[in-house]
């Protein structure tokens, strides 16, 4: 619950505009006094008379930033802040952030450098969450809703003159050119416990088609998700010249595995610079043909949907 004094705070301070706490709690929001802030967006942390904001944002005309935007506490007098971020339980990134001087606010910023911060700006874009310490990752990390919204980070950057990472293409753009960003899950691995949890998950279908074997693999994502997939065939009848027919089943940290994507025979790739509702994109290229389009579906609503095809690079 945020205290009135608190909200009361923020509003005057230009982070927030005066709508109901619940909302402004909910994920990024555009920044509302430019004139002392700057322009850009805010996903702010808050409990009690304290609060923090990690900002995107530039200041005067000045350079795209990644900043902390303080209310109550302080960044204490050295010139540079160690800033720790990790987001939906993936990679720490290391950020030291020079401390400015703003009035009524503690504030501290970096420029944005492609080259250092890509990855963070693009796990920002998809993230639901963002743990934040400064001066030892370990020391009380503080959660920052974001509320995966990537139109809010691309805004921020496409304001100040920044390339948003999507555009930019993430040192690469399909599987074929960017072996950091893709991560190829092939059941052809064939990982034994992945098929035995394949085999009791496809049980029914199974049934109904005695003769088909299963290979499955197993992807465990930073945050305890796990996402398994599984191929089985080889009725041309059922799956056409490929004989082979592919599933994908997730299972939330702890939680059953749920189907939430099948396809006639296609080779899958985990997106780890796209996340949705915690679990990667995943692009799917078919087995025929030369060169075949990828296919790039999204987890919303709990199941795997269809985004867009891209020419093969």
């Amino acid at each position: 619950m945020i205290q009135r004094q608190l909200l009361v705070a923020l509003v005057a301070l230009g982070l927030f505009p005066a709508v109901p706490a619940h909302a402004q709690m909910d994920g990024w929001q555009t920044i509302r006094d430019p004139s002392r802030l700057g322009r850009g967006q805010a996903a702010c942390w808050m409990r009690g008379e304290n609060s923090a904001c990690l900002v995107l944002s530039c200041r005067d005309g000045g350079a795209f930033e990644i900043g902390l935007m303080a209310y109550g506490g302080n960044f204490e007098l050295e010139p540079m802040l160690p800033v720790f971020i990790r987001v939906d339980g993936g990679p720490v990134h290391a950020l030291s952030m020079s401390v400015l001087s703003v009035v009524d606010i503690q504030h501290a910023a970096v420029p944005y450098d492609p080259a250092r911060h890509a990855a963070l700006l693009s796990a920002l874009r998809s993230g639901q969450v963002a743990e934040i310490a400064v001066y030892d990752p370990a020391s009380n990390p503080l959660p920052y809703r974001l509320g995966n919204r990537p139109a809010a980070v691309d805004a921020a950057m496409a304001e100040c003159g920044a390339v948003p990472p999507a555009a930019a293409g993430m040192g690469g753009g399909t599987p074929a050119q960017d072996t950091a960003r893709f991560v190829q899950i092939d059941p052809g691995l064939a990982h034994a416990e992945a098929t035995a949890l394949a085999r009791g998950l496809l049980e029914e279908v199974l049934a109904r088609e005695p003769g088909t074997d299963v290979v499955a693999s197993i992807a465990l994502l930073p945050d305890g998700r796990r996402i398994l997939v599984a191929e089985h065939g080889v009725s041309t009848a059922s799956y056409g010249i490929t004989g082979v027919g592919t599933h994908v089943f997730a299972a939330d940290p702890g939680g059953p595995f749920r189907q939430v994507y099948a396809m006639t025979g296609v080779s899958l790739w985990l997106d780890l610079a796209q996340l949705s509702e915690g679990f990667p994109d995943i692009w799917v290229q078919d087995y025929r043909g030369v060169s075949a389009p990828y296919g790039v579906w999204r987890h919303l609503g709990g199941r795997y949907q269809h985004q867009r095809n891209v020419p093969a690079g």
